[in-house]
């Protein structure tokens, strides 16, 4: 249960991942610093989200 409850949680940070490079995009074309300071963030949060996932998901297997 907590694999699947991982794997949930690793496709909504990838659904996540892609609505902020479509931001950091739009940031980059409107030319507004602070919407990309707050887009490169959000990226930043989602990469560490993701590797805490991945650790998550790698401890349940070795358990097993």
């Amino acid at each position: 249960m907590k694999n699947i409850k991982s794997i949930i949680t690793f496709v909504t940070t990838v659904m996540a991942g892609r609505t902020a490079l479509q931001r950091l995009r739009q940031a980059r074309e409107d030319g507004d610093r602070l919407e990309l300071i707050d887009a490169v963030l959000n990226g930043v949060v989602l990469v560490t989200g993701t590797i805490i996932i991945v650790r998550r998901l790698r401890r349940g297997e070795d358990e097993a």
